[in-house]
């Protein structure tokens, strides 16, 4: 029996059709994953699927019931969407039991259960803290824990993992796992292509439409034929990218050594009460770098990226940033850099040209400069077709691009990028480091956190925080020779950092005992 059915379902926003007679069967237990580029329908499609939404053609069923009217299987139905719902004032612990109560599932089992997955998610040692105060890849883990305090017979996951680092979305996939040894069907959308791996079958979408369905290992022979044993991300890219050249064209190499120094951080450390959040940081980042901050959700990177913006005051220690005081000089500092943090300040009712103009205003751009830079933005986020669409209409990959445009827009000589590509497709993702290079050679230094090893690869330099600490600081051919096997054979950026923390958790471990 098909957990899932679907018929020539279709969906139109006026001009645009989001999702284009998409046919699907998904069978009883079957882990389905759904990729695709920003705007190609996997929202829309799942938010059709559970009901969110109303299709213009065609029609669904999930465990028999259309998805018109899903009342009779909503209890058996779980949703997890990108905008999960939070309730900011609320702890952790306290917005899972609303959840639960909104099930109806009895305390007993609720505990037990919330147990298991603050355990799993390493959220325990933050259940009593607000959800509004959690980082972005804290809220998503907690938005997971939430839609499954209840086990459901179909569980939906858009992009569940957006902006997790790497070994919480191991723990992820180690929950989804246990769902699935229980029955539990899960269709996931996913911009990690490496997850989408481990799904029994792939559907990719482009344009609303299904233009491949199968399991991943047989998806790979659509592949260039040049590359040996390609990946789903390469899969996705000559698909997507119709043969053209996407590797990222790095610049050359630089002399960082006698570089001037664009950013110090010296025993650097920030409080918030009780909590040490960032705990004696000392780092120089030289002009002209592209330096990767690394690091697990909660360890530290957004709270000094916001010390060093002159966002938040140090409880201790101090830092410069482009010459100028991160204590004493914040506003200076704000004019000289650029910023995109994890929540990227867009107005979502302006329009892409109004947000351009608002920043404009706000850097005093001149009127001739920008209209000059108001048009390399728009053409850099390839949002040409788009200039007068509102920005909360943009998908998450356009509103991201747009955001780095107004983070630039006064062409600042620092960029603090705080996760810029989250979410975003593997193809748009490569377009983006390809400007962060670019921007690079031309002397700009680049300070940028991310959850993709892929990515990590592209930085001169990586240092790795953990529980406000820094644990290694290195070039990412250092860091992985650091942890070479006995045959020489090198590990992956992802292996180093997850053996890093586990090593720092075991000694700290020893040392509470001790």
């Amino acid at each position: 029996m098909h957990a899932i059915s679907i018929s020539n379902l279709t969906k139109r926003f006026g001009g645009l059709t989001a999702v284009d007679g998409l046919s699907l069967s998904i069978p009883q237990g079957e882990l389905f994953g759904l990729v695709g580029s920003d705007g190609a329908g996997k929202t829309t499609s799942l938010r059709m699927l559970t009901g969110v939404m109303e299709p213009c053609d065609g029609e669904a069923q999930v465990l028999g019931c259309s998805c018109l009217d899903l009342g009779p299987v909503r209890s058996d139905i779980g949703y997890m969407s990108q905008r999960f719902g939070l309730y900011p004032d609320l702890t952790v612990m306290e917005n899972i039991r609303f959840h639960a109560d909104i099930f109806g599932v009895p305390k007993a089992e609720w505990t037990a259960r919330a147990e298991q997955l603050l355990a799993m998610s390493g959220m325990t040692p933050f259940m009593k803290r607000r959800a509004g105060a959690l980082s972005g890849g804290m809220k998503q883990k907690l938005g997971l824990c939430c839609a499954l305090i209840h086990t459901p017979k179909v569980l939906f996951l858009d992009e569940p993992t957006n902006g997790v680092d790497p070994v919480s979305r191991r723990e992820f996939w180690h929950i989804l796992n246990g769902l699935l040894a229980e029955g539990v069907t899960i269709v996931v959308a996913t911009a990690y292509l490496d997850e989408a791996e481990r799904c029994h079958r792939v559907g990719l979408l482009h344009h609303g439409k299904l233009l491949a369905c199968d399991s991943p290992l047989n998806l790979k022979q659509l592949a260039d034929p040049a590359i040996v044993d390609p990946t789903l991300e390469d899969v996705f890219i000559t698909v997507m990218n119709e043969g053209g050249d996407t590797a990222v064209k790095r610049r050359s190499a630089p002399d960082l050594a006698s570089a001037a120094p664009a950013v110090t951080l010296d025993h650097l450390s920030r409080r918030f009460g009780d909590f040490v959040a960032v705990n004696n940081v000392s780092l120089t980042v030289p002009k002209g770098e592209i330096f990767g901050f690394l690091g697990p959700n909660g360890a530290g990177k957004s709270t000094t990226i916001r010390m060093l913006c002159g966002i938040l005051t140090p409880s201790s220690g101090g830092g410069s940033v482009a010459g100028l005081d991160i204590t004493s000089q914040p506003e200076q500092i704000k004019e000289n850099i650029g910023y995109m943090s994890q929540k990227f300040s867009l107005y979502e009712d302006l329009t892409v040209e109004e947000n351009i103009a608002f920043y404009g205003g706000v850097y005093r751009l001149s009127s001739a400069r920008l209209k000059e830079r108001t048009e390399w933005v728009i053409e850099m986020a390839g949002l040409t077709d788009r200039r007068t669409a509102r920005a909360g209409e943009l998908s998450g990959g356009w509103r991201q691009r747009l955001a780095l445009g107004c983070a630039i827009l006064h062409e600042p000589p620092i960029i603090f990028l705080d996760e810029p590509t989250s979410g975003v497709d593997p193809l748009n993702r490569r377009n983006f480091w390809q400007l962060i290079h670019t921007l690079a050679a031309e002397g700009v230094t680049i300070f940028v956190t991310t959850h993709y090893m892929d990515e990590a690869e592209y930085c001169d330099r990586l240092a790795l925080i953990y529980r406000g600490e820094l644990v290694a600081v290195g070039t990412p051919l250092e860091l992985k020779q650091q942890r070479a096997g006995d045959d020489g054979r090198l590990p992956g950026l992802e292996q180093v950092f997850i053996e890093l923390i586990e090593e720092r958790d075991t000694r700290d471990t020893h040392v509470q005992k001790v």
